[in-house]
C-alpha cells in the first residue's frame, strides 16, 4: 500500500528562493504547490480541490499578508492545517516570527535541516491562540 504525499504550500516573494525551496521539498518526496504572496497563498488554501499539510513560508513578504499575518489567518479557515514559517532575519528567528506560536527554520537551511523542520512541524499540535 503506497501512502499518500503530502502537499505543502511554499510561499516566498523571492522566485529564486521559492524554486530552491520547492525542489528541495520535492526531493523530500513532497508535492509542492508554489504561491509567490500571501494573497495568492489564500487563493490556493480556499480552493477545496487544492488540500494543503502544511503552510511554509517566508516571514518577510511585500503587501498586507506577512508570513505570520497568512499562517494566522490560514489556521483560522483550516485549523488542522500545520504551519512552519522562514526568515533569514536572525531578529525574526530568535522571536519565533512576532509570538512564537509558530516554528521558524533559518535561512539559508541545508536540506537536511529542512526535512527536520517538516518532520517536526507536521507532528506539532498548534497551541491555541491567545
Amino acid at each position: 500500500m503506497t501512502l499518500p504525499t503530502r502537499v505543502i504550500l511554499a510561499v516566498d516573494d523571492d522566485e529564486a528562493v521559492r524554486r530552491v525551496a520547492a525542489e528541495n521539498l520535492r526531493r523530500l518526496g513532497f508535492t509542492v504547490i508554489e504561491a509567490r504572496d500571501g494573497e495568492e497563498a489564500m487563493r490556493v488554501l480556499t480552493d477545496p480541490s487544492s488540500p494543503i499539510d502544511l503552510l511554509f513560508t517566508d516571514v518577510r513578504m511585500p503587501g498586507p499578508l506577512s508570513g505570520p499575518a497568512l499562517a494566522e489567518l490560514a489556521v483560522r479557515q483550516q485549523p488542522g492545517l500545520k504551519i512552519l514559517l522562514t526568515s533569514g532575519n536572525l531578529r525574526d528567528v530568535t522571536a519565533g516570527a512576532d509570538d512564537g506560536r509558530f516554528p521558524v527554520l533559518s535561512k539559508p537551511y541545508r536540506r537536511a535541516q529542512l526535512a527536520a523542520a517538516i518532520e517536526a512541524a507536521l507532528a506539532a499540535t498548534l497551541p491555541a491562540h491567545p
